[in-house]
C-alpha cells in the first residue's frame, strides 16, 4: 500500500513539474540542416544552425555548444558565431565530419539565454533533433579484406630504460642553470612596459577617424550615425561584458539596467534611440545635427567612465 502511495506521489510531482523542466519556451526555436543532405564517409557537412528567440530574452554566447554525451564516429571542425538578421533570427554555420555510414543522428548543440520576466536566471536551448544519410566508400556486399597479416607480439624496446638517467641528469642541470639565471628573469619582468590604450581612448579615437570621413557632409547621413552608435556599443562590449551589437536598443538597456545609474541609461536610450531612427526609419536630421550627433557620443562615453570604469559601477 506504501509503495502505491508513492508511486501516485511521483506520477503526480512529475505532470506538474515536468513542463517547467523544458528549456523551450513557446517563442523560442532552434533548427539545424545540413548541407549536404546525405555525404560520404569522412566528407565534411555543413550545418546551419536557424535560433529564434523570445523578445526579452537575453543570449550568454553565441557560439553553440554540443550538448548531451558524445556522438562516436562524429567529429566537429569548427563552431561558427551566430549572428542576428533584419527578421531578429540567428543565422550560423558548424562544419563536421561522420565517419560511420547509414542514417546518422546530427549531434545536439545548445546556447544559454536568460529570461528575467519569467525568473529563469540561465537554461539551455537545444537543437530540434536531425539526421542525414552517411554512403560508405566501399561498394555493397562482403569484401574481402586484403594484405592484413595477423598481430605479431614484439618485445618492448630497451632503450628507454637507458635513457631515463640520461633525462634525469640533463633535467636537474637545466633546474640548476634556470635558478642561476632567475634574478636576472624577475629584474627583465618587472621592467616598466608601454600599456595600450584603454577602450575609452580607443572609442575616442574612432570618433576621430568618423569625423575625419565627412559623410555627413557628403549626404551620407546614416552611414555616419551607425558609426557613431557602433563605437558606443563596441565600447559597452569591453567595459560592460555586454553583446551591445547583438541586441536592440531595449534589449541592451534592460541588460545595464543593474549597472548604470538613471542618468546614464536614459541619455544612452535618447543617444541608441537617435541613431535607430535615422538607420531604419529614415528619419532626416541637419547637417549640423551630425556633429552634435557625435559631441553627444563622447559626453556619454566620458560620463559612462568617470562614473562606471573610474570610481565602480554604480548601483542599480
Amino acid at each position: 500500500m506504501k509503495c502505491f502511495r508513492r508511486l501516485v506521489l511521483c506520477v503526480f510531482a512529475l505532470a506538474i513539474f515536468a513542463p517547467g523542466l523544458a528549456a523551450q519556451l513557446p517563442d523560442q526555436s532552434f533548427e539545424m540542416t545540413t548541407t549536404p543532405d546525405s555525404a560520404t564517409v569522412g566528407d565534411t557537412v555543413t550545418i546551419h544552425f536557424r535560433l529564434r528567440m523570445g523578445e526579452r530574452d537575453l543570449l550568454f554566447d553565441t557560439i553553440p555548444v554540443p550538448v548531451g554525451q558524445r556522438h562516436d564516429g562524429v567529429e566537429i571542425f569548427s563552431i561558427g558565431r551566430l549572428t542576428r538578421d533584419s527578421n531578429r533570427v540567428f543565422q550560423g554555420e558548424a562544419k563536421v565530419a561522420f565517419y560511420r555510414p547509414g542514417k546518422q543522428e546530427v549531434p545536439p548543440f545548445g546556447v544559454a539565454f536568460a529570461r528575467v520576466v519569467a525568473a529563469i536566471e540561465r537554461a539551455v536551448l537545444r537543437t530540434a533533433p536531425a539526421s542525414l544519410e552517411i554512403v560508405s566508400t566501399l561498394p555493397a556486399g562482403d569484401q574481402p579484406l586484403k594484405d592484413i597479416r595477423p598481430l605479431v607480439q614484439t618485445p618492448a624496446p630497451r632503450w628507454p630504460w637507458i635513457a631515463i638517467p640520461v633525462i634525469a641528469a640533463l633535467t636537474f642541470w637545466l633546474t640548476r642553470k634556470i635558478r642561476a639565471r632567475r634574478p636576472r628573469i624577475v629584474e627583465s619582468a618587472t621592467a616598466p612596459s608601454a600599456a595600450g590604450p584603454s577602450p575609452l581612448d580607443q572609442a575616442l579615437q574612432q570618433l576621430e577617424r568618423i569625423e575625419r570621413e565627412g559623410w555627413a557632409a557628403r549626404g551620407e547621413l546614416p552611414r555616419h550615425y551607425e558609426a557613431v552608435a557602433n563605437v558606443v556599443r563596441d565600447y559597452l562590449v569591453v567595459a560592460e561584458a555586454t553583446p551591445a551589437r547583438e541586441l536592440t536598443t531595449r534589449e541592451l538597456i534592460g541588460a545595464l539596467a543593474h549597472r548604470g545609474d538613471r542618468t546614464d541609461l536614459t541619455a544612452c536610450r535618447q543617444f541608441l534611440e537617435d541613431a535607430d531612427q535615422v538607420k531604419f526609419a529614415a528619419a532626416s536630421r541637419p547637417t549640423d545635427a551630425a556633429g552634435q550627433f557625435l559631441g553627444s557620443a563622447r559626453q556619454l562615453l566620458g560620463g559612462w567612465h568617470s562614473r562606471h570604469n573610474g570610481n565602480g559601477h554604480a548601483a542599480g
